[in-house]
């Protein structure tokens, strides 16, 4: 039992470590893997928040929330997602994001399933106004154990953006673009009540090979009770043309509580 434990966490340690460095290269791309919820048939969701306060030398605040429903009725399964946070530092704001994700999974026999979807979004610190995208694609089951499973995808997807005009520079204000989505996602079940999950996309436009964006977001879930849970995430993105003066990669950090039903 103990080499098993430690084989598991051994697992994870790599895990959290790859998402590290397979993103590190490290813009508001979101990552929707983990909010895939449901393993029977029936409806499920979350709400969930963080709060960050900081006195002192500098003042800071800053919060998030989130909330998410899902639905599966299998081969059918359906989720909706939305998230905002916000944040102030010496009454400055330095964060102002928001999103919005739906998203259907239609699975066929064996490890394969169809997926379509579609998402908005902002973020004033990335200068994004308004991206709405909305794509399809396949999803393959790579492993599938008890405690771990891989899973691979593939989506192409039409993005629309719509960026603030006036802090781009010589960034276009408005693009339209043909990318295609490819991530790989693990998960690994440390205990009943502990897990890991980390996702890597890559996200290169068709007509522009050279414009990437990649994501990674490693994230530790702990079960404080059946319903409540603590939540550690890394969130590592890179954008190889970003717009304006913000920086090509970013890296957050943020720890929260999440409610399940």
């Amino acid at each position: 039992m103990l080499d098993f434990m430690g084989y598991r966490w051994g697992c994870a340690a790599a895990i959290l470590l790859a998402g590290i460095l397979l993103a590190h290269p490290a813009n508001a791309q979101v990552n929707t893997e983990r909010m895939r919820k449901l393993e029977a048939d029936g409806i499920g969701g979350a709400v969930g928040g963080s709060v960050a306060i900081q006195s002192g030398n500098t003042e800071l605040i800053e919060v998030g929330a989130d909330a998410r429903l899902d639905v599966l009725h299998a081969p059918h399964y359906a989720f909706i997602v939305s998230e905002v946070r916000y944040g102030e530092s010496d009454g400055s704001r330095f964060r102002d994001a928001a999103f919005a994700h739906l998203r259907y999974n239609y699975r066929f026999s064996g490890p394969l399933v169809a997926e379509a979807f579609t998402q908005l979004e902002r973020d004033s610190f990335a200068l994004l106004n308004l991206r709405a995208l909305v794509g399809t694609g396949l999803r393959l089951r790579l492993l599938n154990t008890e405690p771990a499973r891989l899973f691979l995808g593939i989506t192409p997807m039409f993005e629309r953006e719509r960026l603030d005009a006036e802090r781009v520079g010589a960034h276009p204000a408005r693009t339209n673009a043909l990318r295609i989505s490819q991530y790989l996602n693990a998960r690994l079940r440390l205990s009943d009540r502990t897990f890991l999950i980390s996702t890597t996309y890559v996200q290169p436009w068709v007509a522009v090979p050279a414009d990437v964006r990649l994501l990674n977001e490693t994230r530790l879930g702990v079960g404080i009770t059946e319903a409540l849970m603590l939540r550690i995430t890394l969130n590592t993105r890179y954008d190889s043309r970003p717009p304006g003066e913000v920086s090509d990669w970013t890296l957050s950090w943020t720890n929260g509580i999440t409610f399940t039903w």
